[in-house]
């Protein structure tokens, strides 16, 4: 149960800036003056992190111009910063209504759309966005992870091959083909865009774990260790890479240190059920059932739809156990 890590979708703004512009376009009156003066100074508390007063800036702004599709922009992608999907995407569609042609909305709508499950939504709002500006790199990426995630990994590669002729300098864009790659099983063409990755940003602590992982399923298990603690090294809180080192020292046999690297990952993660999974065919190897009972039921508590594939690995486990070939 290979992890495939670290896929960015591309806020058009919600990463980079809030632009109080937006409302300057409105008619020249007292209303839309008062709103765009909220809108401003919700901008400026957004730059500095304070999400909280630039919401009820543009709450502010909102009341004095109900009109201005600018200030529903604004406060949806305030409400991303503080994980408000639901009510960030009634803000969206409120200003697609006002303005139909409002490309960042389309592209942020769709990012929000993504991450809610929402994947033949996300890929609606980004063939919008691509009809409205074609060269907008974001909008062709946040295509390829919707198109991805949705099992369509050719499509997907088209995608991002096009986000990077468009814009060859975003790190994480050669991350996220590379994850598709790898998916594809073009290892080599994996490493290849994490290098790039890397040499965009040298820090790119998803793109060492991929890296590692790409050079695991090449057999390059030296490199993909050193990826892996490199990124360990980097950030210790990212869990994906405590899971794929965890991998690399069951395949090498190292049962402990593989134990004790996906039981760091379940510390760390939100939903950690394939850790749990891993974890449990860990222990089942040493002889430990009972435990390895108890991972595989937290396994499907926290993710039932793994049962089929948790069901198959057991059970392939168990026969290598036996000294069987596992059958296919």
């Amino acid at each position: 149960m290979k992890r495939i890590l670290a896929l960015y979708i591309i806020f058009q703004s919600i990463c980079c800036w809030l632009t109080p512009a937006i409302a300057v376009a409105q008619p020249l009156n007292s209303r839309s003056a008062t709103a765009s003066a909220y809108i401003e100074r919700g901008a400026a508390w957004f730059a500095k992190g304070e999400y909280e007063r630039a919401l009820a800036d543009f709450d502010l702004a909102i009341g004095a111009d109900p009109g201005n599709a600018g200030a529903y922009y604004n406060r949806a992608t305030t409400r991303c910063r503080l994980n408000d999907y639901e009510r960030a995407l009634a803000d969206f569609d409120r200003a697609i209504q006002l303005d139909p042609r409002y490309l960042e909305a389309y592209v942020d709508r769709s990012v929000v759309r993504y991450l809610m499950g929402d994947l033949d939504g996300a890929i609606s709002d980004s063939n919008r966005a691509i009809e409205l500006n074609p060269r907008l790199a974001a909008a062709w990426n946040n295509r390829g992870l919707a198109r991805s995630l949705n099992g369509d990994h050719q499509g997907a590669l088209v995608d991002f091959d096009r986000a990077v002729k468009l814009d060859p300098r975003r790190a994480e864009t050669y991350n996220n083909r590379g994850a598709v790659r790898l998916r594809l099983g073009d290892f080599d063409g994996a490493i290849s865009d994490q290098m790039r990755a890397l040499k965009l940003k040298p820090d790119f602590v998803e793109a060492w774990s991929d890296r590692g992982a790409a050079r695991q399923m090449k057999s390059d298990l030296d490199g993909a260790l050193s990826d892996y603690n490199q990124a360990i090294k980097l950030n210790p809180q990212f869990a994906d890479a405590w899971f794929n080192r965890a991998t690399y020292w069951k395949a090498k046999g190292e049962l402990e240190r593989s134990e004790a690297d996906f039981t760091r990952a379940i510390e760390l993660e939100p939903n950690p059920a394939d850790a749990y999974a891993q974890r449990g065919l860990v222990r089942l190897i040493q002889g430990r059932a009972d435990e390895a009972q108890q991972d595989f039921d937290r396994c499907l508590t926290l993710n039932k739809n793994l049962r089929q594939s948790l069901e198959r690995q057991i059970a392939e486990t168990k026969q290598r156990m036996a000294g069987r070939s596992p059958t296919r």
